[in-house]
């Protein structure tokens, strides 16, 4: 499916100054599966005293047959639709929506200016008046974005996973499936060549083999480099298999105080 990107002109509060950058995931809501969309630029200007009401609008659709996360082709006429009469009467920034297929419903998320908060309900209640879905609406003071990060920001697996799914289309575009296993390779930062090796050392008991490790300048601000271990494993590039790959480098980073930047590979003919 292709997720709907932004209905609002000027983004968050001036053409031009951060662009949206929506990404897309799976994630399990009180054990139903949820196909999330999430502008992951609107984080980067929390606590956002601009945009500081968070409106959820959470309405029924009609889902795809055998495909039970994704929308039907006649809701995306629907939806597109919602989108654009809310950001014509309330204003705002649409920050991501999640799609429940085994309840056949959807949630909108937007975030408006204070100054809308009063008459929000008011102007939903006009937006939806004869429609004959089930449609509930709310609206609360989320300066902090914290109905945004409990719905909609993946987690750090999440992002992965997400990062892995695009780079798969990518090959995908010349003709590799990803189902070929080839030498997959993943890049991590430390800040002492010490707990890089130490890294290095735990992570041989899962197969990874050593590549390089790189002296880098030392980020803006600071004085001691830091180090880019490489390693690989040669693995099929399956989104689900790198999801449980990425899981145990990023818990194992959290032991040994490390950053795990990238993964890379090549393109199979």
């Amino acid at each position: 499916m292709r997720f709907l990107k932004s209905f609002i002109d000027g983004g968050y509060g001036g053409a031009g100054e951060i662009e949206q950058d929506f990404c897309e995931y799976s994630d399990v809501f009180g054990k139903q599966p949820v196909l999330i969309s999430c502008d992951l630029n609107f984080n980067d200007t929390l606590p956002n005293k601009a945009y500081p009401c968070c409106v959820k609008v959470q309405m029924d659709v009609l889902i795809k047959e055998g495909l039970p996360t994704l929308v039907a082709e006649s809701e995306h006429s629907y939806i597109s639709a919602v989108c654009a009469a809310l950001s014509k009467h309330i204003g705002g920034i649409f920050v991501g929506q999640g799609i429940i297929g085994s309840s056949a419903t959807a949630f909108l998320m937007f975030y408006i200016p204070e100054r809308m908060a009063g008459v929000s309900k008011k102007m939903l209640n006009e937006v939806f008046m004869g429609s004959f879905r089930r449609v509930e609406t709310s609206v609360t003071m989320d300066p902090e974005g914290l109905q945004y990060k409990k719905y909609l920001y993946p987690n750090a697996v999440q992002f992965k996973k997400s990062e892995n799914t695009k780079l798969l289309r990518q090959l995908k575009m010349y003709g590799d499936d990803g189902n070929l296993p080839r030498p997959i390779k993943f890049n991590l930062i430390f800040s002492t060549k010490n707990e890089a090796l130490e890294f290095y050392s735990e992570s041989m008991t899962k197969q990874f083999v050593f590549v390089d490790l790189i002296p880098e300048p030392a980020p803006e601000g600071m004085v001691l480099p830091r180090f880019r271990l490489i390693i690989t494993r040669t693995l099929p590039f399956n989104v689900e298999l790198l999801e449980r790959v990425d899981k145990y480098l990023l818990d194992l980073c959290e032991k040994y105080n490390a950053e795990y930047r990238s993964l890379e590979t090549d393109i199979l003919e």
